[in-house]
């Protein structure tokens, strides 16, 4: 069960990192409009880095997330490439 759970994590973040790449190219074989716009243009969430200092130990705390269509197309590919292949 730990196992698969693992598999299927890595699965989205590779999915959303090759999607997010994929935005990135398509958005710089097409500079200007609607097309960049659809494809580059990313979504950020998340919280910015906080930092504590205890004296003893000093933390920096933060995760930000950054979506664009392709990524969000490569997460729900490969959430359906992994339903397949674990079946």
């Amino acid at each position: 069960m730990l196992k698969s759970t693992f598999m299927f994590v890595g699965m989205i973040v590779v999915g959303a990192l090759l999607g997010s790449v994929l935005g990135q190219f398509i958005g710089l074989m097409f500079p200007d409009g609607s097309i960049h716009r659809i494809f580059a243009n990313e979504i950020t969430a998340g919280l910015q880095p906080t930092r504590l200092d205890l004296r003893v130990i000093d933390l920096t705390l933060g995760c930000i997330f950054k979506f664009n269509f392709t990524s969000v197309v490569g997460v729900v590919a490969s959430a359906f490439l992994f339903r397949a292949i674990f079946k």
